[in-house]
C-alpha cells in the first residue's frame, strides 16, 4: 500500500509540474491572435478605403471627361471678329464647369434636401483655371484637369484621414463626312436626326464670289438663280484626294475657280463679308430651289416606318455620309412637297421660344429652353448637293450627297420658303474621312479645318 501511494504522489508531481509551460503557451496564442486580429481589421479597413479611392477615381474621371467633351462642342461655334475667339473660349469653359457639374464623386457626405441653395456636397466643383484651350495645334483642344480631397471610412482609425484623386482630359474636335446628324436633342421633339430637305449648295460666280441658289443679288428665273452663268462654278469642301472629281467639282462652262464652296466652316467675320461663304449669314431658300430626299429606302431606325411629315418633323436617325446616292422627290410633287412644309411648320412650332440675343450675334443658338449652344430643335442636319448637276437636269430622280450642313430653321413659310441661317457643325456619331478622299492643308483650295467636326478623348 505505502509503495502504490508513493508512486501516485510521484505522479502527481510530475502532472503539476507539466502544466506550467501550458498556461504560458496559452497566453502567447491569445496575444498574437490580438495582433493577427488588430493586423486583419486594418488590412480589411484599407482595403475597403482603397476600393473607394478607385471608385472615387473612376467616378471623378467619367465627370472631367464629360466636361472635356463638351468644351470641345464649343470649339466649333462662334463666329467673330478674329482667330482668338474669346467669346467661344468663355463658352468653353463655361460648357466644362456646367458639365463636371452634372457629375457626382460620392464622399460619404449626404447631398443637402431638395430646395435648399447649398450645392450638393458630392458635386464636382471645377473653375475656368481647371480649364485651357489649346490653339498650338492644327486642330483645337481642350484640356480639363482637376484634383479632390476624398475623406477615408475606417483608415482614420490608424492616422490616415482622407486622400487627394487626380483626373484630366483633353478633348479635341475632328473632320467627318457623315453621322447620325447633329448633336441636338433628338427625335423626340424635333432637330438632331437628318431631315428630308436637300439644299443646292452654294457656288462661286467668275469674280469668286459665294451665292446661292435663289441668290437675290444674281436676278430673278432659273438662267439667273442656278449656276448658268459664264464663269459660275462649284467645288464642294469634299472636293479632295479621291472626291475631287465630279459632281464634286463642277461647271456649266467648263472654268474652274480656285475655292471650295461657300458653305464651309468660318470663325471669323471676314470670310462673309469677303464674299467667301455664307456659313452664319441669313438667307431664304425657295420651293423650287430645294428637293426632298425619299429616305424610306435607308434602314429603319424606328419601330414603325415614318411618313415624309414625320420624317420632316423628327428627322431620321440613322447614319449618312457624304457620297451618298439618294432618290428624290420630283419637284412638281405637290403632296409631299407640302407634307414636308406641314412637317417643319409642326417642328419649329414644337420648339419655338425666345433665342438668346447674344448667342444670336455670335451666330449660334441659345434659349432658356435649350441653354446647351446648337442643340436647339429648330437647328436641322440637311443634306446638300451639286447645284450645277440640278440646273443642267432640273427634273433628276437620283442625287449624290456633296456637302452636309445644319441649317437652323428661322421661318417656314406657308409658299414653303425656308429662312434662316447655317451654324458652325458639330456633327453627332460623326465618321471620319477616309484617308484617300484627304490631302494636307493648301489654301484657298481644300483647308481640313473648313470641315464638319465631331468630338473625340485624345487622352
Amino acid at each position: 500500500m505505502r509503495r502504490i501511494f508513493t508512486k501516485c504522489r510521484v505522479e502527481s508531481k510530475s502532472s503539476r509540474f507539466t502544466l506550467r509551460p501550458r498556461r504560458r503557451q496559452r497566453g502567447s496564442i491569445m496575444l498574437l491572435t490580438a495582433v493577427t486580429l488588430t493586423v486583419m481589421l486594418g488590412m480589411l479597413a484599407l482595403s475597403i478605403d482603397l476600393g473607394f479611392a478607385f471608385s472615387s477615381r473612376s467616378q471623378l474621371q467619367n465627370g472631367i471627361d464629360s466636361a472635356a467633351l463638351a468644351a470641345a462642342a464649343a470649339l466649333r461655334l462662334t463666329i467673330e471678329g478674329s482667330e482668338a475667339a474669346p467669346h467661344q473660349n468663355t463658352v468653353a469653359e463655361n460648357l466644362a464647369i456646367q458639365y463636371a457639374g452634372f457629375n457626382q464623386v460620392r464622399r460619404y457626405v449626404d447631398p443637402d434636401p431638395k430646395g435648399t441653395p447649398q450645392p450638393n456636397a458630392n458635386q464636382i466643383v471645377i473653375t475656368a483655371g481647371n480649364v485651357q484651350v489649346q490653339k498650338n495645334f492644327d486642330l483645337p483642344r481642350v484640356k480639363v484637369d482637376t484634383s479632390l480631397s476624398i475623406p477615408t471610412l475606417f483608415a482614420g482609425l490608424f492616422g490616415l484621414n482622407g486622400f487627394t484623386v487626380s483626373a484630366a482630359a483633353t478633348a479635341t474636335i475632328f473632320p467627318v463626312d457623315g453621322g447620325t446628324g447633329s448633336i441636338g436633342i433628338g427625335p423626340a421633339v424635333g432637330g438632331g436626326c437628318w431631315n428630308p430637305v436637300m439644299i443646292p449648295d452654294t457656288f462661286f460666280d467668275q469674280s469668286d464670289n459665294v451665292h446661292w441658289v435663289g441668290d437675290p443679288a444674281r436676278g430673278e428665273g432659273f438662267d439667273f438663280e442656278w449656276p448658268k452663268q459664264a464663269g459660275d462654278y462649284y467645288r464642294s469642301r469634299f472636293a479632295a484626294g479621291a472626291r475631287n472629281i465630279f459632281p464634286f467639282i463642277d461647271s456649266s462652262t467648263g472654268a474652274m475657280g480656285p475655292h471650295v464652296t461657300g458653305l464651309r466652316d468660318t470663325g471669323t467675320q471676314s470670310a462673309i463679308n469677303d464674299n467667301k461663304t455664307i456659313m452664319g449669314r441669313y438667307i431664304e431658300i425657295k420651293l423650287q430651289h430645294y428637293r426632298v430626299a425619299d429616305l424610306s429606302g435607308l434602314p429603319q431606325v424606328t419601330a414603325v416606318p415614318y411618313s415624309i411629315s414625320d420624317l420632316a418633323r423628327y428627322g431620321y436617325c440613322g447614319q449618312i455620309r457624304v457620297g451618298a446616292d439618294l432618290t428624290v422627290y420630283r419637284p412638281d410633287d405637290v403632296d409631299a412637297y407640302d407634307k414636308v412644309r406641314r412637317g417643319l411648320q409642326a417642328l419649329k412650332a414644337n420648339v419655338n421660344d425666345n433665342l438668346d440675343s447674344q448667342a444670336m450675334g455670335y451666330r449660334y443658338i441659345k434659349s432658356s429652353s435649350y441653354p446647351s449652344p446648337n442643340t436647339h430643335g429648330a437647328i436641322v442636319p440637311v443634306l446638300m448637293f451639286n447645284p450645277v448637276e440640278v440646273a443642267r437636269n432640273p427634273g433628276s430622280s437620283i442625287l449624290k450627297v456633296t456637302n452636309i450642313g445644319l441649317f437652323f430653321m428661322d421661318e417656314i413659310r406657308n409658299d414653303g420658303t425656308l429662312r434662316g441661317f447655317f451654324v458652325r457643325e458639330i456633327i453627332s456619331a460623326g465618321t471620319p474621312i477616309d484617308q484617300t478622299n484627304m490631302t494636307t492643308d493648301s489654301e484657298p483650295t481644300f483647308k481640313q479645318s473648313w470641315l464638319p467636326m465631331a468630338v473625340r478623348l485624345v487622352k
